[in-house]
């Protein structure tokens, strides 16, 4: 028996931990929004999120002053790529999906969760979401009525994420903001369930 000893060389340059974070969000938001998509895939998702931008976020530092606004532009953004590289069926829901699960991997979970503008970013919205809220309002229809009408009017819209227009995903957000009042928007996740 021998052994053999490899020894790995000292890079030129370091590999930082926001390089790092950056390629596991890509792969978090590629494996989570192309479900059905022709033409989807990995490297779609990749390109669509360098494009956006995205990949400049690596902290709170860099969340604009309107949250809502900052958000939503990078998925404005990557709806437009999506579109002028003749992705069919590509949809507002699906460029939510990347931004979210990007921006919850990179911030949420990259240790940011306790910052202000961080409580404030939109969390990935998808149909496991959207059944444990529903089973969630429909077991507290007294305490929740106003919210349960929010939810309700919203699914009414566009129950399907992956077809969401921008106000069907705006009307979603605005029952998440009033569901969930002060606390941070990412903790309605305690209702996706599987």
């Amino acid at each position: 028996m021998f052994a053999s000893k490899i020894q790995m060389t000292t890079p030129a340059t370091q590999y930082p931990i926001e390089k790092h974070k950056h390629l596991y969000a890509k792969w978090c938001a590629a494996a989570a929004y192309g479900r059905g998509l022709k033409g989807g895939g990995n490297s779609l998702a990749f390109e669509l999120i360098e494009v956006s931008g995205l990949g400049l976020v690596t902290g709170p530092e860099h969340i604009g002053q309107n949250v809502d606004e900052w958000q939503m532009s990078f998925m404005n953004k990557i709806e437009t790529e999506a579109t002028r590289l003749g992705v069919t069926d590509f949809s507002f829901g699906r460029a939510q999906k990347l931004v979210n699960i990007y921006l919850k991997t990179v911030l949420v979970c990259g240790g940011h969760n306790q910052h202000p503008s961080v409580a404030l970013l939109h969390p990935p919205l998808d149909y496991e979401l959207f059944k444990g809220l529903r089973s969630f309002l429909s077991q507290n229809r007294a305490a929740m009525g106003k919210a349960r009408s929010a939810f309700l009017a919203a699914q009414k819209l566009n129950p399907r994420w992956t077809m969401f227009s921008e106000a069907d995903y705006v009307a979603h957000i605005d029952f998440i903001k009033l569901l969930m009042g002060n606390k941070p928007l990412y903790e309605v996740e305690e209702y996706w369930k599987l």
